[in-house]
């Protein structure tokens, strides 16, 4: 009896070392994320119709992450928006002003050039996309 319990403790203590040594092996070697490991682009087409492209190695789970980044890292590149029920509307990129409601016009979010589905706020970001905004303008 007593010989079991001391095979018992012995195996006790054993199984509790080898959980540590594979602990502190786990974080010492586990992968860590590659910062910046999804490279996409953002393009402006202004109202001339000229475009600008942002090359940009990010994290961001969502597009306007990617844009707060890129207005922080590259002055040359802002944007305004205001937000509605449905997310933020941007508003302003780079200068030019796209107000629906006062300019007839507006910016357009195309994903690899195919009409975005979602909002800057809900667009996830994806390693090797392009994301465009395109000054579009609405004549009545």
């Amino acid at each position: 009896m007593k010989n079991n319990k001391k095979k018992i403790i012995i195996g006790g203590i054993i199984l509790a070392v080898l959980i540590a040594i594979f602990t502190v092996c786990y974080f010492k070697f586990y992968a860590k994320p590659v910062e910046g490991s999804k490279k996409v682009v953002i393009e402006v087409v202004d109202r001339e119709g000229n475009t600008t492209g942002y090359k940009l190695a990010t994290d961001a789970e969502f597009l306007k992450q990617a844009m707060d980044e890129l207005s922080k890292s590259d002055k040359e590149f802002s944007y305004k928006g205001s937000e509605s029920e449905y997310g933020i509307m941007i508003e302003e990129i780079n200068g030019q002003q796209a107000i629906y409601d006062k300019d007839n016009a507006y910016w357009a979010l195309y994903v690899n050039d195919n009409y975005g589905e979602y909002g800057a706020d809900q667009q996830p970001v994806i390693d090797g996309e392009t994301y465009t905004w395109k000054y579009e303008s609405v004549t009545q």
